[in-house]
């Protein structure tokens, strides 16, 4: 399991979001993008991954987030309503 930092907009709209299915949603995105399935997305082990951010969607939200020294920055959480 690798480290998560919530960046201080996806705090924001993590925080803003009324459901709390709604957050583990999203939450349940975030396990495979920190690398609990590296097949899944780019694994955020890989050295080259520093500094470059990426997206990840589920089927009503998304994530930009950063990998940073093994760990990922969720910089921004965007939900469909």
């Amino acid at each position: 399991m690798h480290g998560l930092v919530m960046g201080d907009l996806a705090t924001e709209v993590m925080a803003g979001l009324s459901d709390d299915d709604a957050r583990d949603e999203v939450m349940d995105l975030v396990g495979p993008v920190r690398g609990d399935r590296p097949d899944a997305f780019p694994d955020v082990r890989d050295p080259g991954a520093i500094e470059e951010v990426r997206e990840a969607f589920g089927p009503f939200y998304w994530l930009h987030y950063q990998p940073r020294d093994g760990a990922i920055e969720v910089r921004d959480v965007g939900w469909l309503h």
